[in-house]
């Protein structure tokens, strides 16, 4: 019985909702910079909210999280449909969601509450 309680506690603190998670990864010595359409959405701080940036730079050896969502959706909520990342005089582009689902799938992470997109960048 002390199990059973244990347990039926431990599941009302954890959320049965899954977390997804996309992220660009820079594994290259220079920077790289990230263009979206729509823009990307972040949190700044300074005036402690979010903010929408048409591009993002990511420093050498760096992660960038470019989107995540708690619950529903997943790849269907992903609200990018064109992805540019720019590096030295190269640019990966990615054109609709298709060819981006592609992209951050080829390093997908799947854990018990979570799974985690990266497309990484040498």
């Amino acid at each position: 019985m002390k199990y059973f309680i244990f347990i039926i506690t431990l599941f009302t603190f954890i959320s049965c909702d899954p977390g997804y998670a996309y992220y660009i990864s820079n594994n290259s010595e220079k920077d790289i910079y990230v263009y979206t359409n729509p823009p990307i959405k972040v949190y700044d701080k300074s005036i402690n909210r979010t903010k929408l940036i048409d591009s993002a730079t990511i420093n050498p050896k760096e992660t960038f999280i470019i989107y995540s969502n708690i619950g529903g959706g997943g790849e269907e909520s992903f609200p990018f449909n064109k992805i540019r990342i720019k590096k030295n005089n190269d640019s990966i582009v990615l054109k609709n969601k298709s060819e981006i689902n592609s992209k951050f799938n080829q390093n997908r992470k799947k854990r018990l509450f979570s799974t985690s997109y990266i497309i990484i960048v040498n």
